[in-house]
């Protein structure tokens, strides 16, 4: 159902957007990491858990709301060198913002307050702060390294 609303939203918008496949998305993925650790780069990921989001908004109509505001906010903010993708088993969309930090996500989680706002969705702050947590790799591993 959230697939076809995505797709269906891309269409009806004209918004330049792929949303790859799981496979090919895990695959990008794996290539970034090898990647960052050959250059020496970091990278920021996204998740947008479906069910995490649906269970954090009270109505139907305010989670597919936030998805409006996150294909806005893409469609006009992402690089060329951004990816997004299913999760497995279609459970959400990632993003992956190849050659960032956590500077990248700010950057972005800035342009869904705005799009938020212009579009009069109010629950853009919470959801930001408690259900969608971004990772930065490598910072990520040497986190878990340390505990």
């Amino acid at each position: 159902m959230m697939k076809d609303f995505l797709f269906n939203s891309i269409k009806k918008y004209s918004y330049n957007i792929s949303i790859y496949p799981n496979s090919i998305f895990e695959r990008r993925c794996q290539e970034e990491i090898i990647r960052s650790d050959e250059d020496h780069n970091s990278f920021a990921y996204i998740e947008f858990d479906f069910k995490i989001l649906k269970e954090s908004l009270k109505r139907e109509e305010e989670y597919f709301q936030f998805f409006e505001v996150l294909l806005k906010t893409i469609n006009e903010n992402s690089r060329g060198s951004d990816v997004i993708g299913f999760l497995e088993k279609d459970s959400g969309i990632g993003l992956l913002m190849s050659d960032s930090k956590l500077n990248g996500w700010e950057r972005i989680k800035n342009c869904l307050m705005d799009v938020a706002n212009e579009k009069n969705y109010p629950h853009i702050k919470e959801l930001l702060h408690s259900s969608i947590k971004p990772i930065v790799y490598p910072a990520c591993i040497q986190e878990q390294n340390a505990l």
